[in-house]
């Protein structure tokens, strides 16, 4: 009889079913997990990522990596909000001028990009479906490289930005030692207790030969109050001093003037730089590289009894392109229209080629240009309150924001018109100072025949007859803030001063020349004949 085949029952439950645990707890035989849902759902979990770095990954399970990759990101968008909320806007403007700080800018923003982008492709890679056909293949590279380049867009845009803010400053602000005190490469230093510093505007212009003082401004600073006073200085000032000892003193002992032609426009104030850069061995050596400049910073400072080391220059063209870059400007420009053009550089009077509207008006880059300069029908004493009030308006105005809002226009405005030997080290503690806008405290004085002067037959200033003395006391009374003890005669019954004091007038034996810079704004009206549109 036949063996019977014996058979071996084996239970069930001897062997595990894949993937569920033995015993001991253990998975055994666990099936892989899933590589994705199709693509679209990889695309979405993509996009998460995107969205939130690290999300994919938890979305995929894989929670240590992804909660890591989160828990960075947040980190790291709390901190800059932390700042931006933190920091006050006068330092987060201080910043936006500190090279150092945007070259750390540009590659943050670059580091950042670059990890980002890696999260976003390495979350595809891991849930993309496999296989997949050539054309899912393509959609899903197409679609990953548009998510990449949401996320780089942006961070690309700062990083330039950044950049080109640094580029500007290089290009702008110096850093070597010829920057005058305070001029080290690379550091931020703090402000001295007061810094001076001359705003010369340019007239140089295909019309013209040479380059003279168009209009010109001492801003003394105290740093440490925020109190600024702005001294206008009419360019048709004579017989201006140079320092004692100086090559220039001794060729004019009397000051700037040719007693052969007492006429001649050229030993005006406004004709100094053009002089200097003639006879450049009569110039100072510095404090810059244009013997233009140090002769007109030398007799502006002996002129005032200030020390000047720092200047800002200007062109006219490049100011009109600069308030066309941040948008323009609304003022008051008075009761009457002011002619555009209609003087030749040899004073004679033609048509003009149009007019800036009266009235309260918005004014593009060259209709604010000519508000400041235009002299046709009216006086250099009027143009000088015109440009007084040019500067409070736009200070007034414009703000960090429209400067960032335009940079880019701004920088090549900037680079191309604006010259200047403030040294970068003192960029942070200016835009800090500027920028506390609470506390900043703008004064003026002008010296034209507004200021009562005790010392003139008509008891009004003359630059034609100016008592520099005199000048030097209204400057250090303006600055410590204390009016000057006089007795002024009153003005002669043939005395017309060409405007309303605007010195606050004399009351008890006193003076004080001292008046808001917004002031000016209320005083900028014509001396001569209206200008009565064709």
């Amino acid at each position: 009889m036949p063996a019977e085949s014996a058979t071996v029952e084996i239970p069930a439950t001897a062997v595990p079913p894949a993937g569920t645990q033995d015993g001991s707890g253990r998975r055994t035989g666990a099936a892989p997990p899933a590589r994705g849902h199709g693509l679209g759902r990889a695309l979405l979990t993509t996009a998460a990522a995107t969205v939130l770095p690290g999300s994919g990954h938890l979305l995929l399970h894989r929670r240590r990596t992804g909660s890591l990759i989160v828990a960075a990101f947040l980190l790291l968008v709390g901190a800059a909000v932390a700042v931006a909320l933190t920091v006050g806007r006068s330092r987060l403007l201080a910043l936006a001028l500190s090279t150092r700080v945007l070259l750390g800018i540009t590659i943050g923003c670059v580091a950042v990009g670059l990890l980002w982008i890696a999260v976003i492709v390495r979350t595809y890679l891991i849930a993309r479906p496999r296989p997949v056909g050539t054309g899912r293949r393509v959609l899903g590279a197409v679609s990953v490289a548009m998510l990449c380049v949401i996320v780089a867009a942006p961070l690309g845009f700062a990083a330039d930005l950044a950049e080109s803010q640094r580029t500007m400053v290089n290009t702008l602000f110096p850093t070597g030692a010829t920057t005058g005190p305070g001029g080290t490469a690379g550091t931020d230093v703090p402000l001295p207790p007061r810094i001076n510093i001359l705003l010369f505007g340019s007239d140089a212009g295909s019309d013209r030969t040479g380059t003279r003082s168009d209009s010109m401004m001492v801003a003394s600073v105290d740093t440490i109050t925020s109190r600024a006073v702005v001294f206008g200085l009419p360019r048709n000032i004579e017989q201006a001093p140079f320092p004692p000892g100086s090559a220039m003193a001794a060729k004019f002992p009397d000051g700037f003037f040719d007693p052969s032609a007492p006429l001649s426009g050229d030993y005006l104030l406004n004709a100094e730089y053009t002089y200097g850069t003639d006879h450049p061995e009569l110039a100072p050596a510095g404090p810059t590289t244009d013997p233009g400049l140090n002769l007109l910073m030398s007799s502006v400072g002996e002129m005032l009894g200030l020390p000047i080391n720092y200047y800002t220059k200007i062109d006219m063209a490049g100011f009109a392109a600069i308030i066309d870059a941040v948008g323009g400007v609304t003022i008051d420009v008075g009761p009457v229209p002011l002619p555009i053009g209609g003087v030749l550089p040899d004073g004679t009077h033609v048509a003009p080629s149009g007019y800036v509207p009266a009235g309260v008006q918005h004014l593009d880059g060259n209709q604010a240009l000519w508000y400041a300069r235009s002299r046709r029908d009216s006086d250099d004493y009027s143009r000088m309150s015109r440009q007084r009030c040019l500067i409070h308006t736009v200070l007034e105005q414009k703000s960090a924001t429209d400067l960032l809002t335009h940079f880019q226009a701004v920088a090549a405005a900037t680079a191309n018109s604006v010259s200047t030997n403030i040294p970068q080290s003192f960029l942070p503690s200016l835009a800090a100072l500027a920028g506390d806008v609470q506390n900043l405290h703008l004064d003026s004085v002008a010296f034209d025949p507004s200021l009562p002067d005790p010392h003139q037959p008509d008891g009004w200033f003359d630059p034609s007859h100016p008592d520099f003395g005199y000048i030097r006391q209204i400057v250090a009374s303006a600055l410590t803030g204390t009016p000057l003890t006089s007795n002024p005669p009153q003005p002669t019954s043939t005395a017309t001063p060409q405007a309303t004091p605007s010195a606050g007038g004399t009351t008890a034996g006193t003076t004080t020349a001292v008046v808001p810079l917004a002031d000016s704004c209320t005083s900028a009206t014509p001396h001569g004949p209206a200008a009565t549109p064709p």
